[in-house]
Order: structure tokens, then sequence, then C-alpha cells
């Protein structure tokens, strides 16, 4: 049974976005607090060398637990935020660990359904993500034609990655990789064999759809693929 909840938030130079995303989270958790009153949430934000306003405006919400380093790299500031999760004591099986990034704004229902898929046996929760407002038609049209979202579908995405306590450990956590750092985790829970793993399209996380990203290869970089093949005739 799921008891405690850590929402990890990567941020490195984020004051423009990191306000909506907290308050989209903050959302998420009194929406999870109307139906499970005994789940706690905390909400961890990890702090990777950032030199603008991020630290001001997570502090200034009161609620947010800050963690600081100076990697980076997006897979060592999750390692990070897991790490500091974890090290709250309690039984590592009755923690979840939601993942999104500070760009994003996840849905209310998002921790509220992350749980209820834990309680029905997920170990592991991969959800789908939207690209936010700004994106071009050929690269929305071109979204459109490869990302089919629906229950059970390929995708893997950071920004919306539930992993229970325990199997996170069994796992060997993040690798401290500055992109691909879903991916890789995501390929070793499939490869245990043994571990129940949720695909999800019911609870999309929307993401923003800047051109210049903050890991080398990440998203905005597929943005910018998917806008070029789009505009190709």
């Amino acid at each position: 049974m799921i008891r405690r909840v850590a929402v990890i938030v990567p941020a490195a130079n984020e004051e423009g976005l990191i306000g909506s995303c907290l308050s989209s989270i903050r959302a998420a958790r009194e929406h999870l607090y109307r139906s499970s009153a005994d789940v706690h949430v905390r909400i961890v934000v990890v702090l990777d060398r950032c030199a603008d306003a991020t630290p001001a405006i997570a502090a200034a919400c009161g609620d947010v637990q800050p963690v600081t380093i100076s990697a980076g790299s997006v897979g060592a500031a999750r390692l990070a935020g897991a790490a500091a999760a974890l090290a709250g004591g309690g039984r590592s099986s009755e923690l979840w660990l939601a993942n999104t990034d500070a760009d994003c704004e996840v849905p209310a229902n998002w921790l509220t359904s992350m749980v209820i898929e834990a309680s029905l046996g997920a170990q592991v929760l991969l959800g789908t993500v939207l690209p936010g407002p700004g994106l071009g038609p050929p690269a929305r049209t071109e979204w459109a034609r490869r990302h089919h979202l629906r229950d059970g579908h390929p995708h893997v995405h950071g920004a919306n990655f539930g992993i229970r306590g325990d199997a996170y450990l069994a796992l060997g956590g993040w690798q401290p990789l500055a992109t691909g750092e879903d991916a890789d985790l995501a390929r070793r829970a499939a490869r245990s064999g043994h571990l129940r793993i949720a695909r999800t399209a019911s609870i999309p996380v929307v993401t923003s759809v800047r051109s210049s990203g903050r890991a080398p290869r990440g998203f905005s970089s597929y943005l910018r693929a998917l806008g070029a093949a789009g505009a190709r005739p």
C-alpha cells in the first residue's frame, strides 16, 4: 500500500515555467488528498546549476523541499531527488516516486491515478505527454501521426514516470545520464522480467514546446526534428 508519494522535479534555470509546474503539482496533491487522506505527498525540486530566480520561486511555495546540485545532468538530478525522497525513512515499498519536469504541467488526477495503479499492482507507470501551445502545424501534424496515445503505448517520458520505491532500488535507480535516463530505467524494468509495468494514456502531462531544451538530444530536439519532418514535401 502506498503511504507516501514524492514528486521529483529537476530544474535548471526554469524561472519562467517552474511556477506553473508547481501549481499543477499542488493541485494534483489536493486531488489525491480528497480521496486518500492517509497518503502524504512531498515535492522535491532539484536545483541543478540554477543561476536565475528558480530557487526563489520554489522557496516561495513554502512546501517544497529543495535539493541543490551542480551536475548539469537531468539523470543526476532525478537521482538526487530520489535519494532525498528515500532518505525520509519508512518502507520503500510504501513510497511512490512520481517524476516530471519543471517545464511541464501535470493533470489534476495525476497523483490519484498513479496511486490507484499502484494499488492494482503496478510497480512502474509510464505515462504520456502532450506538446503545449505554440507547436507549429507541421510539427503538430507529425506528432499526431507518430503518437497514438492509448493504454499500452510504447512511449517513455521522464516527465511522466512513476515507480515504487522498492522497485526503484532493486533496479539500481536512475543513472546520471545527460539524456535518455528515462528510457534506460524503463528498459531495465522491462528486462527484469518480474516487475508489473503500467502504460497509461489517461494522465497526459503537458510539456513546453520551447526550441532550446536543457538536455542534449532531449524533447526539444525531438520537436525540432518533427517540425523539419513535417515541413518536407
